[in-house]
C-alpha cells in the first residue's frame, strides 16, 4: 500500500476514534449527553442511541477502506461529508441552546476530521492511487 504517511495515519486515527465513540454512544447514549450537558429523557437517550449507531458504522466503513489495497473513494468522499454535517448538527444544537459550549469540542473535531479526509482523498487522487475514474460517458 502506498500514501501510508502521517496524513494516512491520522485519518485511520479518525475512523477508528468514530467506531469506539459510536460504540460507547450507541451502549451508554446517558454518558454521552451528559458529556454535552443535555436534557437525559428516553427519547434523547433512544435517538443518541441511533446516533452513534451510525457513528461506529461510518467509522468502521472507513477503517475498512483504509486497511483495503484498493482504495475506495466513494467511501471516503461520505465520510468525509459525514463528518463535516455532524460538526454542523453540534454546532446548531450548541447555538439552539441543546448541548453545552463544551460540545464545540466534538463540532471542531468533526470539521476538523471532515477536512483531513477531503485532504488525504485528494493526495490519494493526485498520486493516481484510487480508484478514482471520473467518468468520461458525459
Amino acid at each position: 500500500m502506498k500514501n501510508r504517511g502521517i496524513l494516512y495515519w491520522l485519518v485511520l486515527a479518525i475512523a477508528l476514534a468514530t467506531l469506539i465513540s459510536g460504540i460507547v454512544q450507541l451502549l451508554n447514549p446517558g454518558f454521552v449527553l451528559r458529556i454535552v450537558s443535555a436534557e437525559e429523557t428516553p427519547a434523547t437517550r433512544h435517538f443518541f442511541g441511533i446516533v452513534g449507531m451510525f457513528m461506529a458504522l461510518f467509522g468502521g466503513m472507513l477503517a475498512h477502506a483504509l486497511l483495503r489495497a484498493e482504495r475506495q473513494t466513494i467511501i471516503l468522499i461520505w465520510t468525509g461529508l459525514q463528518k463535516i454535517g455532524a460538526s454542523a448538527a453540534v454546532g446548531l444544537g450548541v447555538n439552539h441552546q441543546i448541548f453545552s459550549s463544551r460540545a464545540l469540542l466534538i463540532s471542531a473535531f468533526d470539521l476538523l476530521s471532515g477536512i483531513l479526509i477531503f485532504v488525504y482523498l485528494g493526495v490519494l487522487i493526485a498520486a493516481g492511487n484510487t480508484s478514482w475514474k471520473p467518468s468520461s460517458d458525459r
